[in-house]
């Protein structure tokens, strides 16, 4: 009976040991404000510059497509990534009642592949997707 009871233990220890480290490794997902959207822009590269009008290449204000990337940046996870070039776009997240917007970097993955995004302009907090997030992200951005 003792015997039992120790195994049972050290089962339980185990599955918590391990339920803590699946819920660790996953990091925590990109954050934008829980306010109102109403304006998405899609562009190159801006070196920082988030009020310019020129180089945008799209402008998202319907609902789906906000929706389309709420889902996009809650489907991220932080992890470290060593950034070694440009990013390959940037994001404008235009929120109501004026409120400052959020800029994001990606570095967007081929078919299959993971996608890297930081906040602008900071290299240092990375967040990955997954496949199917780039296959998302990619519709928006190319128009794919």
């Amino acid at each position: 009976m003792k015997k039992s009871a120790v195994i049972i233990t050290l089962l339980i220890a185990l599955l918590i040991a391990l339920l803590l480290t699946g819920c660790l490794n996953r990091g925590e997902p990109m954050v934008l404000l829980e306010e109102p959207i109403v304006q998405i822009d899609v562009s190159y590269p801006r070196g920082g510059v988030m009020n310019a009008d020129d180089d945008i290449l799209y402008t998202y204000t319907d609902e789906a497509a906000i929706q389309s990337f709420r889902k996009i940046m809650k489907n991220t996870r932080e992890r470290p990534v060593e950034i070694t070039t440009y990013p390959d776009y940037e994001i404008v997240v235009t929120y109501a009642n004026e409120l400052p917007m959020h800029g994001v970097y990606v570095w967007l993955g081929e078919e299959g592949e993971e996608s890297v995004l930081t906040y602008l302009p900071n290299f240092e907090e990375t967040y990955i997707t997954n496949d199917n997030t780039t296959k998302m992200l990619r519709k928006l951005i190319e128009r794919e």
